[in-house]
């Protein structure tokens, strides 16, 4: 009980904290204004007409990523049925809520007892699914209470949650609020078994079915692939400043015209890109401008949204944002596309980075003096290297699909 208030409280200063960011800071503000009315929105906005309904909940955008290939699925296996998707963060909601495969696309309320009951006495989910490691214990507390089968899909645990410490007993008995957990890995069941579950399937991580179906979407981009112009070409994907600042000192000393760079920011920021632009060692262009292009520019700095996954293709070798910073973002997205990968240190959180990395596929770097050398090598050295680099990268991500498939097939089953 004390457990229970205290996370109550914490709830709610969490929310007065936000409230008292949001005239300064616009996700904040998103993130309050979202919420506003939200059960008057739902009433509104979801009319199941005795239809059973889907609730899928992810956190922000990549969790998202990973629910997708089950959602898709689930809405082509039951196209009868409604899925409400939700998301806490507005980085995930902004990008898809004009998302067509589902019925519904909102923020979760702020997870407090009221709130739980009155989401899902509007909602009524047949069905609760949670990506990756979102865990609100009010909300699970609610769905317990009601007997609604939850399940977590793409699940990783890790030692370090509350789950696993002496004074962890609340957050424990939030898990016993699954019916079943889908998990990426056997670390994460170990320690399960640990705490006396064994409801759990160890069926992989579900993106390798979403880089998969990416794939086979096929989509192209004419001005890019001129841009290219069959020439050695970099995309550096999710890159933040640091990634940026590298990649700008190491075609300092190249040639125009030799290679290409094409960097896809994490976030973006018209003036850090207007900055990099105007100080760029080789003539730089972004993509809003490309139908101006003079066919002199080597650097092309994507302004838009949704186009990084399909991006990878046009590229000779991928170097993927964030290793230099707090963590490495989506490694299969470029490995599918039978590419080299390149990354700072820090990846070794990311279960898929490092299998790629033993199977010789990609390559950290810790340095400049690091990053230039590969980069060199893949770009301008033996393509056997290169080419072999990417069939491992394809046989890997190959090797992982499947795992909606098992999701959606004990969904069918539930119901």
């Amino acid at each position: 009980m004390f457990q229970q208030l205290i996370y109550d409280l914490m709830i709610r200063a969490y929310r007065l904290a936000i409230a008292i960011v949001s005239p300064f800071n616009g996700k904040a503000g998103k993130w309050i204004s979202g919420r506003r009315g939200w059960r008057e929105k739902l009433r509104n906005n979801l009319n199941t007409e005795g239809q059973k309904v889907f609730w899928v909940h992810a956190a922000s955008l990549g969790e998202f990523e990973q629910g997708r290939p089950v959602i898709d699925m689930m809405r082509s296996e039951f196209p009868q049925c409604k899925i409400v998707l939700t998301f806490f963060s507005p980085s995930g909601y902004e990008i898809r809520k004009g998302y067509d495969k589902v019925d519904l696309v909102t923020y979760l309320p702020l997870d407090t007892r009221s709130n739980a009951r009155d989401f899902l006495t509007i909602v009524n989910p047949s069905v609760a699914i949670f990506i990756k490691y979102e865990f609100w214990f009010n909300h699970l507390a609610e769905l317990k209470a009601r007997s609604i089968p939850v399940l977590l899909v793409a699940g990783r645990l890790h030692e370090k949650q509350g789950f696993f410490k002496p004074w962890g007993g609340f957050f424990r008995k939030g898990l016993s609020a699954f019916e079943h957990f889908f998990l990426q890995d056997k670390t994460s069941a170990y320690l399960l078994d640990e705490l006396g579950f064994k409801n759990y399937t160890v069926n992989g991580d579900t993106r390798f079915d979403r880089v998969l179906a990416i794939q086979e979407e096929d989509r192209k981009f004419p001005e890019i692939e001129k841009f290219s112009g069959g020439h050695p070409t970099i995309v550096v994907g999710s890159s933040w400043p640091y990634d940026e600042i590298l990649i700008q000192k190491y075609i300092a000393g190249k040639r125009p015209g030799s290679f290409k760079v094409i960097f896809a920011p994490h976030e973006i920021d018209k003036k850090r890109i207007n900055e990099f632009i105007n100080r760029s060692p080789l003539p730089a262009i972004r993509y809003s401008d490309i139908s101006n292009s003079t066919g002199s520019e080597s650097v092309l700095f994507i302004d838009s949204i949704g186009m990084l996954s399909h991006l990878y293709r046009y590229s000779t070798v991928a170097m993927i944002g964030g290793g230099f910073g707090a963590g490495i973002h989506n490694t299969l997205e470029a490995a599918v596309w039978s590419k080299p990968l390149v990354f700072g240190p820090r990846y070794k959180m990311f279960r898929e980075a490092v299998d790629l990395v033993e199977n010789g596929s990609a390559f950290p770097v810790e340095s400049q003096m690091e990053l230039d050398e590969i980069l060199d090598k893949l770009l301008f050295g033996d393509s056997t290297i290169r080419e072999l680099a990417g069939q491992m990268a394809w046989r890997y991500c190959e090797s992982g699909q499947g795992a909606s498939k098992q999701v959606v097939q004990y969904v069918s089953a539930s119901i």
